[in-house]
């Protein structure tokens, strides 16, 4: 049972994903007790949830109390906030777990396309909108994008397509696209490459998740958005994976299809800044 606190207090165990009928999710990293990312996570849930700053201000509390509480935990923690319908009612509860002295994360990650083609609708808000598009019949509400949401059934889907084994130590994650051939994100991360000198993330103004930790990022580098293909991630000088769990992670593979080869990729000096400026400026 992890560590949690909940709108309902403290509960003996906590929901299942799947018992929400809708729900918004916030993966966090608590650190000596404090979560140094929480402004940007609160920030992301006040624009995805619509809500009013007193429910902001109860879940801010909340978390801060159970990351506090993992204070003397080695590693850190792993914690997850989770907003939504839950038997009919608004729920939400904050839980945290230790993170491992080891990660199949610290190998670096070897990136494989999914046939699964994203979908704009799994990052898009179930609870707000962000104003009104004009339309020749009718008024329709614009979606809130970039929202990481508790349904995940799109990434599960796509997860399975993962072989069991590649060459190397590396984790294997999965890499989507949209219907146009578009880069869109992995299957948990945002995607960095790196090019001349450059840094530049698929452009997410349609779908994906609008990730906390490259928002993190683009205010201490510069990051462009551009649209992505296969090619250009071939073709770039590093790749990179970054989430505000695992902080920056090194591509150091990619492949296509099951059909080629696994492409390569070196762990490059400009991955290595992104990382140490979390080291020194996060955890």
């Amino acid at each position: 049972m992890p560590l949690s606190l909940s709108s309902l207090g403290r509960q003996s165990s906590l929901p299942d994903d799947d018992e929400f009928s809708s729900g918004l999710l916030e993966t966090m990293r608590a650190d000596k007790g404090t979560i140094p990312l929480l402004p940007l996570h609160l920030s992301r849930f006040g624009r995805c949830a619509s809500v009013d700053p007193s429910l902001l201000s109860l879940v801010k509390t909340a978390a801060e109390n159970v990351a506090g509480s993992t204070e003397e935990w080695p590693f850190g923690a792993r914690m997850r906030f989770r907003y939504g319908v839950w038997r009919g009612a608004i729920y939400w509860d904050v839980s945290a777990v230790p993170l491992e002295r080891v990660s199949p994360w610290d190998r670096g990650v070897n990136l494989i396309r999914c046939e699964t083609l994203h979908q704009p609708e799994v990052s898009h808000s179930p609870f707000t909108s962000a104003g009104v598009v004009e339309t020749r019949s009718s008024d329709t509400p614009a979606a809130v994008t970039g929202c990481k949401l508790l349904q995940r059934s799109l990434y599960d889907r796509a997860a399975k397509e993962l072989p069991g084994s590649l060459p190397g130590r590396a984790l294997a994650e999965g890499l989507l696209f949209d219907c146009h051939g578009h880069v869109v994100e992995t299957l948990r991360c945002n995607l960095l490459l790196y090019r001349r000198g450059r840094w530049v993330t698929p452009d997410l103004s349609d779908c994906g998740v609008r990730g906390v930790m490259l928002e993190w990022l683009a205010g201490h580098a510069e990051i462009g958005e551009d649209r992505l293909r296969m090619e250009d991630l071939q073709q770039a000088d590093e790749l990179a994976v970054c989430n505000s769990v695992r902080g920056v992670v090194p591509v150091v593979g990619l492949l296509n299809s099951p059909s080629q080869r696994l492409q390569p990729f070196a762990f490059g000096p400009a991955t290595r800044a992104l990382q140490q400026s979390i080291a020194e400026k996060l955890w």
